[in-house]
């Protein structure tokens, strides 16, 4: 089917109106109940989409993906599982920032999730943020249900990461109107977000609305809609996009998986100006509140980036595999409980991009006593199977060449 927005500049504005109608009262067009007004003209509009056969294409090969992903990652060895966790942690957390323009590394992020993992007290960037991903990866978290649980959700995505004058200065959102500019640098604005504050509350309810008890459109399809809903209302000044893609992660998790769902931002990132265009043609006056285009580009996004780390995956299953066949089979190491420890390195090593591990995250992962695991890396040492670096604490890893010879 092609995009109404794609037809207004083929037809006079009679024919087009025509266009519109017939597609609107299409007996298949699915009604949302979610209203739009576009910029500088007085009409508003009901946000609609009809079903398409590209449409059921995407979710099939979505979940088909999904489904394959998670077959691989539940036959990982445990701490394989744990890391590549933590890594997609780590790159979901980077580019929903870079997609915000707020400077981070990887290297910063997964520091500060690790020394959350430990307990460690002090000062870490991000904190908020990488704790509220944690329960969404543990299952911990609870689907907004009011305005106020939006609010919570913002406050812990965004935690010290908002200049004070960008702050929410509402009762729960923003009291005056903000603008979104043109992504181009030319300083056109594209879109206003609802005003005022009394207005932002009914959307936002009306949102939660549509996110919590429709249950006639498919779970994706709901979220796609429920994510531009959420750009299309902006509720805050600052921190809008992190906070809607968290939130559309949640709602993800619920049909996709929660590992799947740390596809959404890398996918947001790298598919960006195809993203923003999206959300700019889906707001304005050519597309009289048509959804199918939004939601075949959010569709295609989540596919692309779910392909990448399904190949991720499988690539690093493979290494471990070449990896635990030749720990298997090297005779220096003759000591079971030394060869298992190697096996654990091996899966940090292809799992990780971090230093290594600990001599305390050993002895977790075993059961046993640090004395004992210590015991078994000097002898690992002294064999020159693997390295050592830093001190206090000290991170172990396998040595690079160890898997390349």
């Amino acid at each position: 089917m092609r995009h109404i927005y794609k037809v207004f500049h083929e037809k006079s504005a009679g024919d087009f109106h025509e266009v519109y109608l017939r597609r609107v009262n299409h007996d298949s067009t699915m009604h949302l109940g979610l209203k739009i007004k576009p910029m500088n003209q007085p009409q508003i509009y009901e946000l609609y989409y009809v079903p398409t056969n590209k449409m059921i294409m995407l979710i099939s090969k979505i979940h088909s993906i999904s489904n394959h992903f998670q077959k691989i990652f539940e036959a990982l060895p445990k701490v394989a599982r744990r890391q590549f966790i933590n890594e997609c942690l780590v790159e979901e957390l980077f580019n929903t920032n870079d997609l915000e323009g707020i400077r981070s590394t990887r290297e910063e992020i997964a520091r500060s999730a690790k020394e959350i993992k430990l307990n460690k007290k002090s000062k870490k960037r991000f904190e908020s943020m990488i704790k509220s991903y944690m329960r969404l990866v543990g299952n911990e978290i609870e689907f907004p249900k009011t305005p106020q649980h939006l609010r919570k959700i913002y406050d812990d995505i965004t935690n010290k990461e908002i200049d004070q004058d960008e702050l929410p200065d509402g009762e729960i959102f923003r009291k005056e109107v903000t603008y979104i500019l043109k992504k181009s640098g030319t300083g056109k604005v594209v879109h206003q977000g609802i005003t005022p504050e009394k207005e932002i509350i009914q959307a936002t309810e009306q949102l939660l609305k549509f996110m919590n008890e429709n249950d006639e459109i498919p779970a994706i399809i709901k979220v796609a809609i429920g994510h531009y809903y959420f750009g299309y209302i902006h509720p805050f000044y600052d921190g809008n996009g992190r906070t809607s893609r968290f939130i559309s992660s949640m709602y993800l998790s619920e049909a996709l998986g929660n590992i799947s769902t740390l596809s959404l931002s890398r996918g947001c990132n790298k598919y960006k100006n195809k993203y923003l265009e999206a959300f700019e043609f889906t707001n304005s006056i050519k597309s009289r509140g048509e959804m199918n285009g939004f939601i075949e580009v959010f569709l295609e996004i989540i596919l692309e980036a779910l392909i990448q780390m399904n190949a991720e995956l499988k690539e690093k299953d493979e290494l471990l595999k070449i990896a635990d066949k030749k720990l298997g089979n090297d005779s220096e190491i003759k000591n079971k409980e030394v060869r298992e420890i190697m096996f654990v390195l091996a899966q940090n090593h292809f799992f990780d991009s971090g230093n290594g591990l600990t001599i305390k995250e050993l002895a977790g992962i075993f059961a046993k006593s640090e004395v004992t695991i210590r015991k078994s890396m000097k002898e690992l040492l002294a064999l020159s199977l693997i390295e050592q670096r830093g001190e206090r604490p000290a991170y172990f890893c396998i040595r690079q060449t160890y898997f390349e010879t």
